[in-house]
């Protein structure tokens, strides 16, 4: 036996077997470099690969041995002596090869983007090309490249990401009323800091656990259909695996594994770390999906999971072509995948925005005073004061600029070879839009490694939007969470700056501002010496003005102020009147406002025909009567600084709206109380451009306003219960018959009314009935006075067209507010209705 292997090891490294296996290997790496320069012949610049290891050899390799030996070693050493900031390293290289440049991961090519150019360039004007996602070894070993976030770009991705988006949405995903659920979470940290301030030392307190659980809370609630108490061990042990498995995914040593995946199984270091984190998240989640199945009534959904359990349900029962695309394994994944998206990003995004407030405390300190000028202390801050506290939320977007907590975006990958910008891209390239280097392009960023809020507002103030500023990504694969992420962001943030003040305890080096790079980019630890702020003197002036408003509302409503001088105006303006409402009536043109006086006259001497019939004296004197309470302005401002209500009945354009009613919130009185005839838009969005968001609510009339009884009274998620009320008393007062009803699109006439006229319209397209055929049958089958089309050129197409396309935008997965082709084209041929003499129908 020992001779045998002294004869095997002589022979294995004799002189000859020695030069046949590095003559083998040339011929190998000839053979390659060949093939490589006939596939890479006109691929983006970049430096030279390393056999086998490709660039990544820059990082194995000591800088030593780079300084002597290493190609391109200039940009190595920038990389390498920078290890914690690879997204800053790979800005430098690009000022070497330029903004599109390629580097290698073993065998694997890849493209770096950099600059806010070159990434709108790739994913907005070629997603077809870039929206795929790569085989990274690493990756298909943990995802098996399911779920949504590394799934590859296909049928089986739209499919569920149309379904998650959907699905999370009935369930208050990116809207108002999820706010309660995020407020819960924030007020266990608000009193368990509450707590520790009382025992903390001058070495503080560490808010990752706490902020953490609450984040994660929220999605919790969606998908899993239960929160967890922050002190709940298995929950907190399931949050760390992900955040340690985000943070040691992109280490070196890890990343060995997408050039020999057979090291992941290695049963030791890293490795053994990341797969037993695998095990055990496996094990969580798949534990609370077998309680789910095992408790599952497809008739009550509780939850995203059982809304998908049923789903795929549904498909099996049909049997169709695709009853693969929904799956107890995909279910798997994509509750990972909203996990980790939607807890580590917002986690991480409230810590910095809580480790710069305490490096800048003389931002943190006009966040506070803003906050205070606007919420107050007596509640705390809502979604609908966005609008209200530009500094603030400019403070956010700054931060989230600064620190791009997904640095070098989620790898795409070329899903064919293509042509872009003068280079030869083959298919299968991974493509890496470098977002840190977006956020710091001095192209379009002035001074961008400085921290200032200021750059999000113009000069007067208002909140900026920049087409560059993109934390969320850009193109198909932008992050589906960005909506509840930003609802997160802003609620935590503002009540924590509400509450309390932070600063970094003193004796202690700032933490590295670089951050922690992984799959996020994580603030290093620290530590926050926390003051708790309750402003008593703002307090209690606020207190003074809630007292005095309270009272001013509990006065029945004289004074009105009408604006919009146009049919509905003018008919609100006449019922007032005539309920004896002292009514100024406001538009810019004189030519509308003499026309709508005129109109109001003739429409009063109708009424006074026949309710005085027999004495015309008397309804003559009804008239002038009537008249004498009306009156015309052309100018808003002067108005309404002696008013009770003001009720916008103008054009339906948000904008528009905002900007007249955040004019006349500087001017007009605190007791008067906003009101909008809007059919269609948000009262909260309307409002939010103001600081009486207690004092706003909806009154939306019925045309023509002097006939029809109904009112719907609106009351948005922060009108107060007075202002509610009040304009309840007032509607009644007009001799109206009012509903209440919550700020839901369409309220309730439209949101039945507008579906309904949509899906005859949808019946008629495909062929099922004519608009004769239904408009009968829905007038003797119904007994409505009206069909469907009559109904709609009495309305108007472009009303209709117009109060659809905003739905849709806001809810583009609801099938009940698709948009109609043939609506779209009667009024893009201006046939509009009754008013233009043609529409579904021809009018005389």
């Amino acid at each position: 036996m020992d001779a045998s292997l002294c004869l095997l090891w002589q022979y294995v490294f004799s002189p000859a077997s020695i030069v046949g296996l590095i003559a083998f290997v040339l011929v190998f790496y000839v053979q390659q470099e060949y093939r490589n320069r006939q596939r890479y012949a006109n691929i983006p610049p970049g430096p030279k690969p390393w056999p086998i290891v490709g660039n990544f050899g820059g990082f194995l390799v000591p800088s030593f041995i780079l300084k002597r030996f290493a190609h391109n070693r200039k940009e190595f050493a920038k990389i390498v002596s920078n290890p914690l900031s690879p997204q800053a390293g790979l800005v430098e290289m690009s000022k070497l090869y330029g903004n599109i440049f390629s580097i290698f991961v073993g065998p694997q090519l890849m493209v770096v983007l950099t600059g806010y150019d070159a990434v709108r360039d790739a994913m907005l004007n070629h997603p077809e090309v870039f929206s795929d996602r790569p085989h990274i070894p690493l990756v298909t070993i943990i995802t098996k490249r399911k779920g949504i976030v590394f799934a590859p770009y296909g049928p089986l991705w739209r499919t569920n990401r149309k379904f998650c988006h959907s699905t999370l949405r009935s369930f208050g995903f990116g809207k108002l009323s999820l706010e309660p659920c995020i407020l819960e979470g924030l007020t266990m940290i608000k009193t368990e800091l509450q707590s520790l301030i009382e025992t903390a030392g001058p070495s503080g307190i560490d808010l990752t656990p706490l902020i953490s659980n609450a984040v994660s809370n929220v999605i919790s609630s969606l998908s899993l259909g239960q929160r967890f108490h922050h002190q709940d061990q298995e929950f907190r042990t399931m949050l760390d695996l992900m955040s340690h498995g985000l943070e040691i995914s992109v280490n070196t040593s890890i990343l060995l594994v997408n050039i020999f995946p057979w090291l992941y199984y290695l049963p030791c270091g890293v490795f053994k770390e990341l797969r037993h984190a695998e095990i055990d998240i496996t094990a969580f989640l798949k534990k609370i999906i077998a309680r789910h199945r095992a408790t599952l009534d497809p008739e009550n959904p509780r939850d995203f999971i059982d809304m998908y359990l049923v789903e795929m349900l549904a498909k099996q029962k049909e049997n169709n072509s695709e009853e693969n695309l929904f799956s107890e394994d995909d279910l798997f994944y994509i509750i990972g995948d909203l996990f980790i998206a939607g807890t580590d990003t917002t986690t991480n995004s409230v810590l910095w925005s809580i480790l710069y407030m305490s490096l800048y405390p003389d931002v943190q300190e006009k966040v506070q005073q803003e906050i205070d000028a606007v919420v107050g202390s007596e509640r705390v801050p809502s979604l609908t004061d966005k609008g209200s506290l530009p500094y603030t939320e400019a403070t956010i977007m700054e931060v989230q600029r600064m620190t791009v907590v997904v640095p070098l975006s989620i790898p795409h990958m070329a899903s064919e070879t293509t042509e872009f910008r003068g280079y030869t891209i083959p298919k299968g390239t991974v493509i890496i839009p470098n977002l840190w280097s977006v956020h710091r392009d001095p192209t379009v960023w002035e001074n961008p490694d400085d921290f200032n809020p200021g750059r999000f507002l113009d000069e007067q103030g208002k909140l900026l939007r920049k087409d560059c500023f993109i934390p969320f990504g850009i193109g198909r694969r932008v992050c589906m969470g960005e909506q509840l992420a930003k609802m997160e962001l802003f609620l935590m943030f503002t009540s924590l700056m509400q509450a309390f003040t932070f600063r970094l305890p003193e004796g202690k080096s700032t933490p590295s501002m670089h951050g922690r790079f992984g799959l996020t980019l994580a603030p290093c630890p620290f530590t926050s010496v926390i003051r708790d702020t309750a402003a008593m003197a703002f307090f209690t002036r606020q207190s003074i003005r809630t007292l005095s408003t309270s009272a001013a509302l509990n006065a029945a409503i004289k004074h009105v102020t009408i604006i919009g001088g146009g049919l509905m105006g003018a008919g609100i303006a006449q019922v007032a009147a005539s309920t004896g409402h002292s009514v100024v009536l406001v538009d810019t043109s004189e030519d509308i406002l003499k026309k709508s006086t005129k109109g109001i006259e003739a429409s009063l001497k109708r009424v006074a025909k026949k309710k005085f019939a027999e004495k015309p004296e008397d309804g003559e004197a009804f008239v002038q009567k009537v008249l004498k309470n009306v009156s015309t302005s052309s100018d808003a401002v002067s108005v309404v600084q002696d008013t009770d209500l003001v009720v916008e009945a103008i054009v339906e354009n948000l904008k528009v709206k905002q900007d007249l009613f955040g004019a006349l919130d500087k001017v007009a009185p605190e007791r008067t109380i906003f009101a909008s005839n809007t059919s269609s838009l948000p009262i909260a969005d309307i409002a939010s451009s103001t600081a009486r968001l207690d004092r706003f609510g909806g009154l939306h009339f019925f045309n023509p306003v002097p006939m029809m009884k109904l009112v719907e009274v609106i009351k948005a998620p922060a009108t107060s219960q007075q202002t509610f009320d009040a304009l309840l008393e007032f509607s009644k007062a007009l001799g109206k018959h009012p509903v209440s009803c919550k700020d839901t699109p369409g309220f309730i006439v439209n949101r039945l009314l507008v579906p309904y006229m949509m899906e005859a319209i949808r019946l008629h397209e495909r062929g099922h009935g004519s608009k004769e055929d239904i408009d009968v049958a829905m007038k003797l089958g119904a007994g409505y006075p009206m069909g469907p089309f009559e109904l709609l050129d009495y309305v108007g197409l472009d009303t209709s067209k117009f109060i659809i396309d905003g739905w849709h935008a806001m809810d583009p997965d609801n099938p009940l507010f698709a948009p109609s082709p043939l609506l779209n084209k009667l009024v893009s041929e201006g046939k509009l209705g009754k008013k233009t003499g043609q529409g579904f129908y021809k009018h005389k």
